[in-house]
């Protein structure tokens, strides 16, 4: 039988996880997408807090951007550095990375934008105090910061790091500085800035309905150019066809993660089409190494084998989407194409489990996320289900996205979960976000990959770079530290009167949107 019919047999036989009620998309606080320039866009999931340098969850991450800046940006076409808040940017030294800033701009409290505001920023995220997760972990290399006068400013590294411009920028770099206001963030506390963003980007928060939506309005003082799109609500919809239904009602104008089994349906339907691309969110079934089971390699092994990953991509993502041998995006520069995804094999998943000692099931309680990434709950059903046949004995339990996230972060999520990389950078050291041992929101103890990524992190060396990249990879696969890997496509559903491709994947920018 193969991979596909095996994973139809599965899913016809097993019991399904208790799913979440589908949830509606009207929220009369919310404004709503109606008027010249008014656009609703439903999440697939809620917004847990708006502190720019503590979470790195998508939903946030969607509000977050649209109100405060970093000082580079990415070009959506060509995915070169371009000017956002720095004006230019050069290595007067190699480890001395020099940005010239913007003048004249202000964050809509009213403080300047200055070098200040940059050492700030910077240093926020690195103070362990402030728990800033994945992003601390990505600017590690950072010695110090030195106001040059004010409106320049460097940034000096412990030891040569070429790539750090590049993971500092908004897209796919968990490393994202986003520029704060120091006297108001260091005054206001961590409670209130999570609630009350201030930045100088083109949006400024006007509502937060907390677990219904989010509105933002225009920064009228913003310097750049004025978005067509003067007001956005965000509302948060995790189950999947009330999205659809609602896009198709007209009730919003723009919805993320269009499930594959409605994605005919929704771009045949009148006045709404889709727009996806390949560059979707790596997805990867972090394990946790740092105690048992998975401390164990022969168990790690035994979980790889039990998941028919190709089977899940060609049915449950109907072919929208490709299996992994490694959890990095194949467009990164360093990926090792020659690196294969894990076969799958229950019966030799039998035998290793076995062999480390569980002659008897393996109970794992787990913890899943719904609507979160395409056909989360079917894959987790999916998933379940195969490696209880494998000799595992999974007990899930369903949870909200933003309770999930902050364990995930925390490294308290259970023995293994699903969670999604955005990889938008184009480099390798995105895997020190989640599996380098010192980042926080790792639960990989993989001595060889931090020494290899390490020595990567250290050359300026390109060849040498790609050589260590690739080895510390071989260590991950080898190693089982990421039991499945694949990467969904990125797939939005629009109204007609939204222009908007996702060039970067993940990550919606109201600036680049136009409106009929």
């Amino acid at each position: 039988m193969n991979g596909s019919r095996r994973l139809l047999a599965t899913l016809a036989t097993g019991a399904l996880l208790v799913g979440s009620a589908a949830c509606s998309v009207e929220d009369k606080s919310a404004g709503g997408g109606s008027g010249r320039g008014k656009i609703k866009i439903a999440l697939s999931a809620g917004v847990d807090m708006l502190d720019p340098q503590r979470s790195a969850s998508g939903p946030d991450l969607a509000i977050m951007n649209q109100i405060y800046e970093t000082l580079l940006d990415l070009d959506k076409k060509t995915h070169k550095l371009v000017p956002k808040l720095a004006t230019s940017y050069k290595l007067v030294n190699p480890t001395t990375w020099r940005f010239e800033l913007r003048k004249g701009v202000k964050f809509t409290n009213g403080e300047p934008f200055n070098a200040e505001a940059v050492k700030y920023s910077i240093e926020r995220i690195l103070d362990p105090k402030t728990t800033s997760s994945v992003s601390a972990s990505q600017i590690a290399s950072v010695k110090e910061v030195k106001v040059v006068d004010d409106n320049t400013v460097d940034v000096v590294t412990k030891y040569p790091d070429p790539v750090l411009p590049r993971r500092m920028q908004p897209f796919g770099g968990t490393g994202r500085v986003y520029i704060v206001p120091p006297k108001y963030f260091s005054e206001a506390g961590y409670a209130k800035v999570a609630e009350k963003p201030i930045g100088t980007g083109p949006y400024k928060l006007a509502s937060w309905n907390k677990g219904q939506s989010v509105t933002v309005s225009p920064n009228t003082s913003y310097w750049g150019k004025k978005p067509q799109v003067t007001q956005a609500t965000f509302v948060f919809v995790p189950e999947d066809k009330t999205r659809v239904d609602a896009l198709r009602a007209g009730e919003v104008d723009m919805i993320e993660r269009v499930p594959v089994e409605e994605f005919k349906r929704v771009d045949d339907a009148d006045g709404v089409h889709v727009a996806s691309s390949h560059k979707g969110l790596v997805n990867t079934v972090l394990l946790d190494t740092r105690k048992p089971p998975f401390d164990n390699p022969k168990v790690r092994e035994a979980f790889a084998h039990a998941i028919d990953v190709k089977g899940i991509v060609d049915e449950l993502l109907k072919g929208h989407g490709r299996v992994l041998g490694v959890p990095m995006d194949p467009d990164v520069k360093q990926f090792d194409k020659s690196i294969q995804p894990y076969t799958y094999d229950p019966k030799k998943s039998r035998e290793l489990l076995k062999e480390a000692g569980y002659s008897g099931k393996l109970t794992l309680h787990t913890k899943t996320s719904e609507g979160r990434y395409p056909a989360d709950k079917q894959i987790y059903e999916a998933m379940n289900q195969q490696l209880d046949a494998a000799g595992f004995d999974i007990k899930p339990q369903t949870v909200e996205w933003g309770r999930l996230i902050n364990q995930m972060t925390s490294g308290s999520a259970g023995p293994f979960y699903i969670i999604g990389w955005d990889f938008g950078e184009g480099d390798a050291s995105k895997l020190n976000s989640f599996i380098q041992s010192s980042a926080t929101s790792s639960i990989a103890r993989l001595k060889e990959f931090d020494e290899l990524s390490a020595q990567a992190g250290r050359t300026t060396d390109e060849k040498k770079n790609t050589e260590l990249w690739q080895k510390a990879q071989k260590v991950i696969h080898d190693q089982y530290a990421v039991g499945a890997m694949w990467q969904p496509d990125a797939m939005y559903g629009l109204s007609d009167r939204v222009t908007w491709s996702p060039e970067m994947g993940e990550g919606i920018t109201l600036q680049d949107i136009e409106l009929k």
